[in-house]
């Protein structure tokens, strides 16, 4: 009998491929190689850091990507809807020209363009490939047209005048400008704020702190410590775009911890409503290195009874509103572009996921202030958060260890069955009830019964 694992040689080829000739097989065995040489070196390359978001992902919401007023970059830029933004895109450029007291207004352009053009084999390989169609002299002016347009956005913002209609479009553009498909590369941007803002007293990421980055706000200022500033920001570091720079924002003290766990084993959970029948309290984190803590706080004086001595879920307060939606797909997808990325905001969505399952686990959040909900009402609320995690992969789950512990406590002996109680017999007003009856009836007969035997 013939073994099946034998390596097939070269030379076997024309029999499984009968009428091939040795110079077909050779030729077809070269483009193979070549095939397989270019897939070597892609696979060394860094992904593109400004992408379109892959359909799984947009599949359920793909608004959540499109910008609706003003495009940057290329891949949106051939849109009809966002033509009519490219007038304020040029009456920015020229603003933001003016504020270069030091040269003339020619001078300065000068500048800006041929620092921008010297980039633009990396600006290619940023985008990778969704950009052939542009020659260098399109993709450096669109660059600099687009990135000074940033620039003013947020410099205006010192001003009472925008030149907008509304306050309603400066926020709108502001999530314009963090869609992961609207993107700048973060070094086009340096260089363009180095030519015409070089020598002001302030960076780059003052500005994007200062002006931009309050949009985008995902928890309550004012129950969070300022632990996220500019001075935390490694001046060294390196950012994709905007967007990433703001993620950066958000992961900088937790990527210092090791909290994280490789995803080896299914996640066990339990819901809001479940941990809150079993005595668990619900609190908003208001100490912590990072905004997105949640943290298992195991009760002061274990020794005491139970019911004196109950663990405490704290959690940051989000802030769900009409823009939450958004501002989380893009954090996501963009942490999803990157397979060696940290999973911040995917950890973060997928434990709310877990924690919520109906609108009464919003009403808990709502109750215990670790949940402000401006939508029109908590079922929309808890829809909002499934959809978000559906088709998302994570690998590094930031929680794990905080879900560990209140799968103990829930299935220690007294939370569990306070829970299975309350599950059964409370839920239900006239169960609770009846079951009140019938521990008084029980009672009231036991007394009976004692006096009866007593008086015998």
């Amino acid at each position: 009998m013939s073994n099946n694992n034998q390596p097939v040689e070269l030379t076997d080829i024309t029999v499984s491929l009968p009428g091939l000739t040795t110079e077909d097989r050779d030729a077809s065995i070269g483009l193979l190689l070549d095939c397989a040489k270019r897939g070597e070196n892609y696979g060394k390359q860094r992904p593109p850091s400004i992408c379109k978001v892959s359909r799984v992902l947009r599949d359920h919401n793909e608004s959540s990507f499109i910008p609706q007023l003003v495009s940057i970059g290329p891949i949106h830029r051939e849109d009809p809807r966002l033509k009519e933004f490219e007038c304020l895109k040029e009456s920015y450029l020229d603003d933001l020209l003016k504020r270069c007291e030091d040269y003339t207004l020619e001078k300065t352009l000068e500048t800006c363009l041929l620092n921008v053009g010297t980039l633009i084999p990396q600006v290619r390989e940023s985008y990778a490939g969704m950009i052939q169609d542009y020659s260098d002299v399109e993709l450096a002016m669109m660059m600099v047209m687009d990135g000074c347009f940033i620039l003013e956005f947020c410099f205006k913002h010192d001003e009472e005048h925008l030149y907008l209609p509304n306050k309603m479009q400066n926020s709108r553009i502001a999530m314009d400008l963090m869609l992961l498909e609207n993107q700048v590369p973060f070094f086009v941007l340096q260089a363009l704020f180095d030519c015409s803002m070089g020598n002001m007293p302030f960076t780059l990421r003052d500005v994007l702190d200062t002006y931009l980055a309050p949009y985008i706000q995902l928890f309550r200022s004012d129950l969070l410590p300022e632990k996220i500033s500019t001075t935390d920001v490694d001046s060294n570091s390196t950012h994709d775009h905007v967007l990433g720079y703001l993620h950066t924002r958000y992961q900088l003290v937790v990527a210092k911890s090791s909290n994280r766990e490789k995803r080896k084993e299914k996640t066990v959970y339990h819901s809001i409503a479940e941990l809150d029948r079993s005595g668990m309290k619900l609190k908003p984190h208001q100490e912590g290195d990072w905004s997105m803590t949640i943290k298992f706080q195991s009760p002061l004086f274990r020794f005491l009874p139970w019911f004196w001595s109950k663990p405490t879920l704290l959690m940051p307060t989000l802030v769900i509103d009409d823009f939450t939606e958004l501002i989380l797909r893009n954090f996501i997808a963009y942490e999803q572009s990157f397979p060696q990325g940290r999973y911040y905001f995917t950890s973060y969505a997928y434990a709310m996921d877990m924690l919520i399952n109906t609108q009464e686990d919003i009403a808990k959040l709502v109750q215990s202030k670790v949940l402000v909900n401006t939508l029109a009402s908590n079922q929309e609320a808890a829809d909002m958060i499934h959809k978000i995690c559906k088709n998302i992969s994570i690998t590094d789950f930031y929680y794990a260890k905080e879900f560990k512990q209140a799968d103990k406590y829930y299935n220690s002996f007294w939370p569990k069955n306070k829970a299975w109680l309350r599950r059964v017999y409370f839920f239900d007003s006239w169960k609770a009830i009846a079951l009140y009856y019938s521990i008084i009836v029980f009672f009231l007969t036991v007394v009976q019964t004692y006096y009866t035997i007593k008086g015998k």
